[in-house]
Order: C-alpha cells, then sequence, then structure tokens
C-alpha cells in the first residue's frame, strides 16, 4: 500500500510539472494594459505572440519571429522571476518602460507559427534564464549593457559588442535627427534634477568603444547621457550613438544613428539574417555569446 502511495504520488508531481513546463494546463499571465488601465489574464503562449506583433513587423521572415519570440519568452520569464510590475497584481504590462509592447491585433499566421514553432524555448546562460534585451536598430554596432543601459552590476559575460549590419539602405532609422528647444532642454535637465547656469554648448565628453555618448557636457554640467535621453524623450533622442550636436538660435539638433539602447539583439540586424537565409539559432548566438537554447 504505501509502494503504491508513493508511486501515485510521483506520478501526480510528474504529471503536474509536465502540465506547467509544456503549456498544456492553460498556464496563464496577468498584464497590466496601460490603455485600457485593466488587468487581463491570458495564455502564456498567446501572450509571446501578441509581444512579437508589438515587438517586430508581422510580414518579417519567419527566423527572425522566431528569434523575437524566443527572446521575447526568455525575457518574460525572467522578468517574472526577478522583477515585481510596478502594476500591482500584475505578473507583466505593455509599458515599455518596464516590459515589453504588445499588440493582439497584429497577430497573424506567420506570427503564429513562428511561436509554435519555437514553443518553451529560452535562452539560458550557465542554466539560468538571460537578460534577453533588444532593441531596434545598432547603428551597425551593438553596446554593452554597462555602457548602453546604464546597468549596475558587472556586464554579464553573454552580452557583447559586435559588429550588426544594418546600414541606411536596408533598415530604418538607421540615420536621424531632431531638433530640441533650450526650454525643452531645460525641462529634461530639470526632471533628472539638474540645473544649469547656461546653454552656451553641448558636447558629446565620454564615447565607449562603440562610438556612443556615455555623457554630455550641458553648459557647465556634465550630464549621463542614457539619463538625459530618457528624460527628453527615447523616441527622438533615438540612441547615444550621437555622431553631432548643432547649436542653433535658440534650440539644438542632434543626429545620430541607430534606434534603441544597442545592447543585445537589434530587431534589424535579425531581420538582415534571416533574409541571408541565417536561422534563429545562428542570429542568438552571432549577439550573445556563450548561450544556450534549450526547451523548458
Amino acid at each position: 500500500m504505501k509502494k503504491f502511495l508513493s508511486l501515485f504520488l510521483s506520478l501526480f508531481l510528474l504529471l503536474n510539472i509536465v502540465l506547467i513546463f509544456t503549456g498544456c494546463s492553460g498556464n496563464k499571465i496577468k498584464m497590466y494594459d496601460i490603455e485600457s488601465k485593466t488587468i487581463n489574464s491570458l495564455n502564456f503562449e498567446d501572450y509571446i505572440e501578441g509581444v512579437v506583433a508589438g515587438e517586430m513587423y508581422n510580414d518579417w521572415p519567419i527566423e527572425a519571429l522566431k528569434t523575437q519570440a524566443i527572446l521575447s519568452r526568455t525575457f518574460a520569464l525572467n522578468f517574472i522571476e526577478t522583477t515585481k510590475s510596478k502594476y500591482n497584481g500584475a505578473d507583466v504590462s505593455n509599458d515599455i518602460s518596464e516590459c515589453q509592447a504588445y499588440n493582439k491585433n497584429k497577430i497573424n499566421n506567420k506570427i503564429k507559427q513562428a511561436v509554435k514553432e519555437t514553443v518553451g524555448l529560452v535562452i539560458k546562460y550557465n542554466n539560468e534564464l538571460i537578460n534577453a534585451w533588444f532593441h531596434s536598430n545598432s547603428g551597425s554596432q551593438t553596446e554593452i549593457a554597462t555602457l548602453g543601459l546604464n546597468y549596475n552590476d558587472d556586464n554579464p559575460k553573454y552580452i557583447k559588442s559586435v559588429f550588426s549590419p544594418e546600414t541606411n539602405i536596408n533598415s530604418q532609422n538607421y540615420e536621424w535627427s531632431y531638433t530640441f528647444t533650450n526650454s525643452e532642454i531645460l525641462k529634461a535637465l530639470d526632471n533628472i534634477g539638474i540645473s544649469i547656469n547656461n546653454l552656451s554648448y553641448i558636447k558629446n565628453n565620454d564615447i565607449s568603444p562603440s562610438k556612443r555618448s556615455i555623457s554630455l557636457l550641458i553648459g557647465d554640467k556634465e550630464v549621463n547621457t542614457n539619463t538625459f535621453r530618457l528624460s527628453i524623450g527615447s523616441n527622438k533622442l533615438k540612441s547615444t550613438l550621437i555622431t553631432n550636436i548643432i547649436k542653433n538660435s535658440d534650440s539644438y539638433t542632434f543626429y545620430g544613428l541607430g534606434y534603441g539602447h544597442g545592447v543585445g539583439l537589434s530587431q534589424w540586424g535579425a531581420k538582415i539574417f534571416a533574409d541571408q537565409n541565417k536561422d534563429y539559432n545562428y542570429i542568438i548566438n552571432y549577439y550573445f555569446d556563450d548561450v544556450e537554447i534549450v526547451k523548458i
């Protein structure tokens, strides 16, 4: 009787583990929607479909979409494991300041295929989920986390700075410019607790090996470029790969390359590699070092 009970309990535990990690139990995730301001309960893999649709064009090559699915799944699971969402009661949100985008309306058969064919696949380093960082366009060179993200810990060993194949011909947002008024700049500085006496000049101060701006000299103050970018608008100052800053009468025009923080995977780079018939395994291992793609 004891043997039977022990065997029954073992089988029951095994069945539950299998159900949880294959999604057969209808595993749910609670996502806070910043537009409706509600928490939605979604099947986990359905959630990944919406993230891929929100983060990448749905007509891109299937291997690029598979790559995004694996990264988005890894990102989500790592976020749930290590981070508490700022929205009470939610596991994740579609607020890109903390998590990933989500767009149910752009899910198509190609995205469904990409998610289905990579179901359960995640990226690990030393048997732990990685920080699956990605960005839109690297401007032809990716960045390490300590410089691209103001990452406080040591740069993860799987994050490296590599050449990426984007150009102004094969990708969007490779080159950009934006003009900020003096008042916009002063307001952005005020928002991060910096006051200056004048705006007599703005220039790159410290530059990383990948040519990204680490700090700016604005008037009489040194300002962290990442912090300034987030304050003034990351969709305007599209990257810290700032190539020139021109002073106008009452404004400054910034010129640069790429879109995003530059750390980890470049989405346009993934698209270009997929167009060259490279698969998701090649793409992931190109942008991340010594990682494993495993099924949970």
